[in-house]
């Protein structure tokens, strides 16, 4: 039997079911929704966290170091000789050339000794001549002397003869012609006593002229013979070659330049540095320090010592010339071009720091508290440590003994960045650190 729905609220039970149906399902998803909600776990905030960049420190430690000055230096001698001939001759032979070592004494060049030989020929000849002459003079005086008195005897004996005359004249026991005669005789025997004097008399000068010309003669006899000794080319020293400037069958005339040899014994490294160096290395010569350098060359190191600096500052440069001289007179090719490690005078109270460790503005970095703070420093010249190692010399009044420095080459380096220290030891071990974490 079917139920009948009553009608009493005028409005059908069924469309109030359907109006509000979906109210009820709204209501209900709803009402879970709260329910996940409320029973979730709590989500806390995530924190970021600063991050630490790892870098490489070490100690300032200050100290008196050397600074260093790399410098280039060419090898040259003190003592560079250029061989000239004195004579005019064909060269016969050549035997050495560019380059070559020889020893002092080496026979370098032979010219033809033809005609030096013959020059030597004609002044022997002049000179035997006139020392022949001379041995006449000196035999004519020694026989002019020796007849000296025979005429002083033959004019007394005529002034006798006179004497004896004039008396028999005077009583007209001889005539007056033969008074005459004995006057004659007695006369031309004074006139041949007064030449023999003058001619004793002037002997010795004949004696000096002709010894002049005896000494002339044999001075033309001795520039001969040296002629002929210069027709072979001679090592004034031991050294090498430089140029040759001759071949054989060339003739050279006297001053013409045939071989240059630089000698061996002064060798030394001229290098040009500014002139303020210069004068701090001055003054250490003058303090008496020694001022040192090294060069390695073909792999083998050289020692130097400064010897001297040039007087003057040569045109076109901006510096003055220094001269270093090998302390154990190595050889060394002369001409060659050596890089020098010059020890300048020590700096007080500086650190050695790796290139790599200094930035812009000269700023280095320091670390507090495991933060960066920069810092301003004074170079105080390139250094090489025991290692060989490069670096650069600072001070810094914003920097003290025991403070940490920052040896690592860090882009994003500013002060208050938050890092993470690496101790690496003393200032060697800075020197040697890399170039960044």
């Amino acid at each position: 039997m079917t139920r009948k729905i009553p009608k009493k609220l005028g409005i059908p039970v069924r469309a109030i079911a359907r109006r509000y149906a979906g109210l009820v399902v709204l209501a209900g998803f709803s009402f879970l929704g709260f329910i996940v909600v409320i029973s979730s776990p709590n989500a806390e905030p995530l924190e970021r966290s600063e991050r630490s960049w790892p870098i490489s420190v070490t100690i300032a430690r200050p100290e008196a170091l050397a600074p260093v000055l790399l410098a280039f230096g060419k090898v040259e001698s003190r003592q560079v000789a250029i061989l000239k001939t004195t004579i005019s001759a064909p060269v016969n032979e050549v035997f050495v050339h560019e380059g070559a070592w020889v020893e002092e004494g080496d026979l370098l060049i032979q010219l033809d000794v033809a005609e030096a030989d013959l020059a030597v020929k004609i002044a022997q000849a002049s000179f035997n001549r006139s020392s022949a002459q001379l041995a006449s003079v000196e035999t004519e005086y020694e026989l002019a002397k020796n007849l000296l008195p025979h005429f002083q005897e033959l004019n007394s004996i005529a002034d006798s003869k006179l004497g004896r005359a004039t008396d028999l004249n005077t009583k007209d026991m001889i005539s007056d012609s033969a008074l005459d005669e004995a006057r004659q005789e007695a006369s031309e025997r004074g006139i041949a006593l007064q030449q023999q004097l003058a001619a004793v008399a002037d002997f010795p000068n004949k004696l000096l002229q002709q010894q002049a010309t005896v000494e002339e003669s044999k001075a033309q006899l001795d520039k001969a013979k040296l002629d002929l000794d210069q027709t072979g080319i001679r090592a004034p020293f031991s050294g090498r070659v430089i140029t040759n400037e001759v071949a054989r069958g060339d003739r050279v005339i006297a001053g013409t330049s045939l071989i240059q040899i630089a000698g061996s014994a002064g060798l030394e490294v001229r290098a040009s540095l500014p002139t303020e160096i210069g004068y701090a290395l001055n003054q250490s010569i003058l303090r008496g320090s020694r001022v040192l350098a090294s060069a390695e060359v073909d792999g083998r190191p050289f020692k130097f010592e400064l010897d001297r600096l040039s007087a003057d500052v040569k045109p076109g440069q901006s510096g003055i010339d220094v001269f270093f001289r090998n302390e154990r007179n190595e050889a060394l090719d002369i001409g060659r071009v050596v890089s020098l490690t010059i020890r300048l005078p020590q700096e007080e109270d500086v650190i050695p720091m790796p290139v790599h460790a200094l930035y812009e503005n000269q700023t280095l970095f320091k670390v507090e508290e495991n933060r960066l703070e920069a810092i301003s420093y004074e170079p105080a010249g390139d250094y090489l440590d025991a290692d060989g190692k490069f670096g650069i010399l600072v001070r810094s009044a914003q920097m003290n003994a025991g403070d940490t420095i920052m040896v690592s080459q860090l882009p994003r380096a500013i002060t208050g960045l938050l890092v993470d220290p690496i101790e690496l030891g003393g200032a060697g071990a800075a020197m040697a650190s890399d170039s960044g974490p």
